[in-house]
C-alpha cells in the first residue's frame, strides 16, 4: 500500500515534466525501492523536472524537497 501512495505520488510529481522548460533538474540515486513512474506506467530510475511545468516556484521547490526527502539526489 505505502508503494502505491508512493508510485502515484511521483507519477503525480512526474507529469510537471516536459521537455522544453527553463530550469529543470534530474533526480535519480533512489534507495532500493524507490522509483519514478514515466506517463506511459513504466517504472525508471531517474527522472527530469522543470520549474516551468510546477504552478509557481514554490511548488517546484517544495516537490524536489520531498523527493529528496525519500532519499534520491536532484542535481
Amino acid at each position: 500500500m505505502k508503494n502505491s501512495k508512493l508510485s502515484i505520488l511521483l507519477l503525480a510529481i512526474f507529469a510537471f515534466a516536459l521537455t522544453s522548460c527553463s530550469t529543470c533538474v534530474d533526480c535519480g540515486d533512489c534507495p532500493e525501492g524507490i522509483s519514478f513512474t514515466d506517463l506511459n506506467g513504466v517504472e525508471t530510475s531517474t527522472a527530469e523536472f522543470c520549474e516551468d511545468d510546477a504552478d509557481s516556484k514554490q511548488e517546484f521547490n517544495d516537490g524536489i524537497a520531498m523527493i529528496e526527502d525519500l532519499g534520491c539526489e536532484c542535481k
